[in-house]
């Protein structure tokens, strides 16, 4: 794989490529980073429809030029932002970004993951939430939600019909992230910096948060166990940080409260596909027995710890 991507970035770039590295290999998306004299970048070879990258790369230029630091849409001399390639008899469409030249945070190092660190990761998604969109279109993905176990889809179901009884305004509603868990920014000479935008889109602003809390409390309460008050910490630090740029709302927290439930169900639905029963290890068995057990009781992730810092949504 790595030599058929290299060959097709020195043919449409025309430059001597150098330490080319696959980073992920995906269902529609091939990420693979590389540099040129020095320089960093990033290379995505997808097989979405061309619209609905115009559309996120136009979103990403607009957070630029706002004020957000991002790994922005990179566009060679002479070459369009979107290429036409070819590999293993499949089309891809392929665009390129700035590399963060940064770091994912050290989650077992207590001078990065901290509550200094959780406050500027709130402010960065209240940053993000301020800039209003509302003039971005942003077509529909062209992936679906889809399992073979019925009980599943009848969740989902019940928990979109729970979603949509609720108003969608400017200030609860409008186009997000979608997937802003800590794997998708780098610390950056100290500061966050987002990427992968591929799933943006318009949906309730509290999603970013739900998949925010859900992976950091998730991974703080696996790798700290003896760090007892950890979610009450985070929450606080994280929701202050957000509410330095833009306030919380009563209907956030519920629409939170959802949308937590939703990012259970998307993972089962993930992991079921992605982990194979004979080689799973004794922690993924669990973690599916877990998001099974709530998703069948219909019960809230977390719904203690955040209780403790409903006050922050007025």
């Amino acid at each position: 794989m790595n030599d058929k991507i290299n060959d097709i970035l020195n043919r449409v770039l025309d430059k001597d490529i150098r330490g080319l590295s696959l980073e992920s290999e995906g269902f529609q998306n091939i990420v693979a980073t590389f540099n040129i004299d020095g320089n960093y970048y990033v290379a995505r070879l997808s097989n979405k429809k061309k619209e609905w990258i115009e559309a996120e790369i136009k979103w990403l230029n607009y957070l630029q030029d706002n004020g957000i630091r991002l790994a922005a849409p990179v566009q060679f001399n002479g070459l369009d932002k979107i290429i036409e390639v070819a590999m293993n008899q499949e089309s891809y469409l392929l665009t390129f970004f700035q590399h963060t030249c940064g770091q994912p945070v050290n989650v077992l190092d207590s001078t990065e993951w901290n509550g200094e660190f959780f406050y500027r990761w709130g402010r960065t998604i209240g940053s993000l939430h301020y800039i209003s969109a509302s003039s971005l279109d942003r077509p529909k993905g062209s992936a679906n939600f889809h399992s073979e176990e019925n009980w599943l889809n009848e969740c989902k179901e019940y928990l979109e019909n729970q979603l949509n009884k609720f108003p969608k305004t400017a200030n609860n509603f409008g186009l997000i992230h979608n997937d802003l868990h800590q794997g998708n920014f780098h610390i950056t000479q100290g500061e966050i910096v987002l990427f992968d935008f591929d799933d943006c889109g318009y949906q309730f602003l509290a999603q970013d948060l739900a998949v925010s809390v859900y992976h950091s409390l998730w991974t703080g309460t696996s790798f700290h166990p003896e760090w007892e008050d950890f979610p009450n910490y985070f929450l606080t630090h994280f929701l202050e940080g957000y509410l330095s740029e833009r306030r919380l709302t009563e209907d956030m927290y519920e629409q939170l409260l959802i949308l937590l439930q939703m990012r259970e169900l998307f993972l089962y639905n993930l992991f079921k596909e992605k982990w194979h029963p004979e080689s799973m290890q004794d922690w993924q068995l669990e973690k599916l027995q877990e998001l099974e057990r709530h998703l069948r009781e219909k019960r809230i992730p977390y719904e203690r710890e955040l209780k403790k810092v409903k006050h922050y949504f007025i």
